[in-house]
């Protein structure tokens, strides 16, 4: 039998994958849909960045200073952290990696820094130095998301102190990206284009080419819809939309932005998902949208992405989960999380001691405390449900509180 990853690269042979940076819709006529982003002109980017702050996404020309896209976001990310994804040249273990990004960006690390591995897991600063170096002896640059809490201020734009919160090795990196609070002391105008104009931020001057045609200026529509994260396993695929086991249904619209297929198991179109499905392959969905609907719980998706759960994950086993801890059952050994998934925990011993909570009596107490409590892990599936029930291999219970 072959393999579910030697499928899926089968799949991609059949069908095209849409660009990480470009739209996918249903297709079609139809009436108007939703856009979660317009394009802008220079002198309306200019106007956003004299006014005050704003957060932008700024995603460059690999390998270059000059910006490809540049979002203007919502005003409410301007609290959100702010982010940096590149790849990384070197590292030193005192305490800073350096960054393919702008010819060699220092990021500075410190015991405050929380370290993720590709797959989300905290791991020990001593092992992402570890891991970082041995891919660097072996010829990798391996891809890093760096974030930081954002000041009052927007940041002084010679100023290239970045000091990383949060470190992620993140192996589905296939841009440099930076996100960050800017101002109009961040902007300048050029009078002999090209560049138009130039983008200054934690020291770096990033050209902006919209009269050339290779930078696009866009400005996130603000709604008044509620933002929500989704996650779970694809039950169905209805034409432009997606249905969780869950039964939340997903709408994919022009403006959706949906995630190459970058992997052999990673899907690039609800085609794909749907030829996927109809092999008896479970298809995992993640991303976030807004609410549009509540019977069912529809949400109109901005970003998604698909994975296939293959025989490395040695399924039916091996199925991530994640999320908010809702009420514990003691008696009955299950946890149900706030996406509706039901996790048997058939015995405490599958509990990380390196977590916050060690039994599922304390995790319940917890709960009814009104804590905020989460649970990550492993676990072979018994039921799609809805609701889905998943036989935990592993778990952590983490008190966010």
């Amino acid at each position: 039998m072959k393999s579910s990853s030697l499928w899926v690269l089968g799949v991609a042979a059949i069908f095209t994958a849409c660009n990480s940076d470009g739209v996918t819709g249903p297709g079609g006529g139809g009436g108007a849909l939703p856009q979660f982003s317009q394009q802008i002109t220079l002198p309306e980017f200019e106007g956003a960045m004299v006014s005050g702050p704003n957060r932008v996404e700024i995603k460059l020309v690999n390998g270059t200073l000059v910006a490809r896209e540049v979002e203007v976001k919502e005003s409410e990310e301007l609290f959100d952290e702010e982010e940096i994804e590149s790849w990384v040249s070197s590292i030193d273990p005192a305490g800073s990696v350096t960054l393919t990004l702008g010819g060699g960006f220092a990021v500075a690390f410190n015991a405050g820094t929380d370290f993720e591995a590709e797959d989300g897991q905290h791991i020990s600063m001593q092992d992402f130095i570890t891991r970082v170096q041995d891919a660097l002896a072996v010829g990798r640059n391996p891809a890093v998301e760096a974030k930081r809490n954002p000041a009052a201020a927007p940041q002084d734009p010679n100023d290239a102190t970045f000091i990383a919160t949060e470190l992620e090795l993140d192996d589905e990196a296939d841009d440099q990206k930076i996100e960050i609070n800017v101002d109009g002391d961040n902007f300048a105008s050029n009078a002999s284009p090209p560049p138009d104009a130039i983008l200054t931020g934690l020291g770096l001057a990033v050209e902006l080419n919209v009269s050339g045609g290779v930078t696009e200026l866009e400005s996130e529509v603000d709604d008044d819809n509620s933002e929500r994260d989704f996650e779970g396993i694809v039950a169905s695929v209805n034409g432009s939309s997606f249905t969780l086991t869950d039964g939340t249904v997903i709408e994919i619209v022009t403006g959706t932005e949906v995630d190459d297929a970058d992997d052999s198991d990673e899907l690039g179109s609800l085609g794909e998902v749907a030829v996927a499905l109809a092999n008896g392959l479970i298809v995992e969905a993640e991303g976030e949208g807004d609410v549009t609907g509540t019977n069912p719980l529809t949400i109109t998706a901005k970003e998604v992405e698909f994975e296939v759960e293959d025989e490395d994950d040695n399924l039916p086993g091996a199925l991530e989960f994640q999320d908010r801890v809702a009420s514990v059952d003691v008696a009955g050994r299950t946890l149900t999380l706030a996406n509706g998934t039901v996790v048997q925990v058939a015995t405490d011993q599958l509990i990380d001691p390196t977590g916050d909570l060690f039994s599922l009596q304390t995790t319940d107490a917890a709960v009814q405390a009104q804590r905020i409590v989460r649970a990550e892990g492993a676990a072979e599936l018994v039921d799609a449900g809805p609701p889905m029930v998943l036989n935990a291999l592993s778990i952590k219970i983490e008190d966010d509180s």
